[in-house]
């Protein structure tokens, strides 16, 4: 599987999956934040058929899940024009059980990330 806007999805990210987890799609975002906090700059944003896993790049040491939520703590996600100085981004704000997770992705991957997104909360049958 390719990383949108990245390298493939080699075994340093599968190791952040569960036994029974099955990664469904994964992009380069340019930047993350969770509740309004740090912007975490180049993270890997990974969907699972069971969870939404951000994971921040690391120089050393393997991977992490940094923020991992599971599909029914997601309730919706948006798009709004981004706000930065760097323009060729859309804003995804994803809500969930634990604050809201603010996701600027470059224009070119921002409906893909978003209906990625939309099809791993809605396919536990919600609408």
């Amino acid at each position: 599987m390719q990383i949108l806007g990245g390298p493939e999805l080699n075994a340093k990210y599968l190791s952040l999956l569960a036994p029974s987890e099955t990664p469904a799609f994964a992009v380069l975002l340019a930047f993350a934040s969770v509740g309004g906090g740090t912007d975490w700059r180049s993270p890997v944003l990974l969907l699972t058929n069971q969870r939404l896993i951000i994971s921040k790049e690391r120089l050393l040491g393997k991977p992490k899940a940094d923020f991992a939520i599971a599909w029914p703590e997601v309730s919706t996600v948006d798009s709004v024009p981004w706000n930065g100085t760097y323009n060729p981004l859309i804003q995804l704000d994803v809500r969930t059980s634990r604050g809201i997770v603010s996701l600027p992705v470059r224009t070119l991957y921002a409906s893909d990330t978003e209906s990625a997104i939309r099809a791993g909360y809605l396919s536990l049958g919600r609408t």
